[in-house]
């Protein structure tokens, strides 16, 4: 599918496009800026990965210009051409192994507005990375937050002013994640979940930086204020600490109340099937799954970091705990059980009118609106 666009030219870069969460993002935001005016074009500066299809089948141009390093002169020198052949006029790249490079052949190529996101907090690695990133967030328009968190996170250790820091929060697509009673029933049969039975989701990677072994140890306090039927926990996603968490549910003697239900490829289903969202990140920037659970109506168990206090700022959608702490985690967990399913599916409403902050509408409308006050006119 090909439309022919003769707006302004955006070039967003990225690294490459696996089916992660930014990544997913771009691939929802391009369409839709396309059909405000602006011609798309999409560069990976390693190679494609498999969600380019689903770019060009919506009519993005996907093009590859490899880096051997961040600056490597010929990627750059390749940039620039890309750049001046296509007329870019806005750049917007993601993340700071794209940042750099893109801003600096951004400004060898005279393009008028460009834009470096970053959506984590502690993104940098090394100080030469902060140093590097310093003089290059000065030769950019802006630099783009996810979340107030990560702002000043940029603002601190880039040494910017707020002014220069502006906020896009993630927006969910608000006709995909809905309640759904028809599909929550369905989802809930093929799990096998009994009517009743209390089911708290974790909707996050096997990984460090997502703590499920501290989740654990809080559901296994958390289960003394249960009765029967005893809720179940599921962990939605695979990872590195797959195995640990495995010997954890068995050493705690927890597998009737835990399941490892693997990755799933339709999460808007397996929200439904929840009564309640749990995800205790030790880090995180701006986290998808909290308003995507909001979306469900699904009240939310955070970890305080990155946005989730941002998202989780009205009474009555869910709790907020220190990161990392074990105890907090445990409480919040007795709070929803001694509530009861009945209790947390009124709480559905208040839920889903929090998530209309966050749709993805409304970040297409505040990118739009920032691209074009960047170029002093409307595209």
């Amino acid at each position: 599918m090909s439309r022919e666009i003769t707006g302004p030219t955006v070039v967003r870069v990225i690294t490459w496009l696996p089916p992660g969460g930014i990544e997913r993002r771009l691939v929802a935001v391009a369409p839709r800026l396309r059909d405000l005016g602006w011609s798309v074009r999409v560069v990976c500066i390693r190679e494609e990965g498999p969600l380019a299809a689903e770019l060009r089948g919506q009519g993005i141009p996907v093009s590859v210009i490899p880096f051997r390093s961040r600056l490597s002169p010929a990627g750059l020198r390749e940039l620039v051409r890309f750049f001046h052949k296509t007329g870019a006029r806005v750049v917007h790249s993601h993340m700071y192994r794209s940042n750099l490079p893109a801003t600096v052949a951004g400004r060898l190529a005279r393009v008028p507005a460009i834009f470096g996101q970053i959506h984590n907090v502690g993104t940098w690695e090394t100080r030469r990375q902060v140093l590097m990133d310093q003089l290059a967030a000065r030769l950019r328009t802006a630099t783009i937050a996810v979340s107030r968190a990560v702002q000043q996170d940029i603002v601190e250790r880039l040494r910017l002013p707020h002014r220069q820091v502006p906020i896009l929060y993630n927006g969910v697509d608000l006709d995909q994640f809905r309640p759904n009673q028809q599909v929550r029933e369905r989802v809930r049969a093929r799990l096998g979940i009994e009517p009743g039975r209390l089911f708290f989701l974790v909707p996050a990677r096997l990984h460090p930086n997502k703590d499920p072994l501290g989740t654990l140890a809080a559901w296994e306090r958390a289960l003394s204020a249960a009765r029967e039927p005893l809720p179940l926990l599921g962990f939605a996603g695979a990872g590195i600490l797959e195995g640990d968490v495995e010997a954890a549910i068995a050493e705690r003697g927890l597998s009737n109340t835990v399941r490892l239900l693997g990755h799933q490829d339709s999460m808007n289903d397996i929200y439904n099937a929840a009564d309640c969202v749990v995800l205790s990140s030790l880090k995180e920037g701006f986290s998808n799954a909290v308003v995507e659970a909001l979306a469900c109506g699904k009240p939310v168990i955070a970890s305080n970091v990155g946005g989730n206090a941002e998202a989780l700022d009205r009474p009555g959608i869910g709790w907020i705990h220190p990161a990392g702490d074990t105890g907090a985690l445990a409480a919040h967990l007795k709070d929803a059980i001694l509530l009861g399913g009945a209790v947390l599916s009124e709480r559905a409403s208040a839920c889903r009118q929090r998530a209309q902050a966050f749709s993805l509408d409304a970040l297409v409308e505040q990118t739009h609106q920032l691209y074009a006050q960047a170029l002093g006119h409307g595209p």
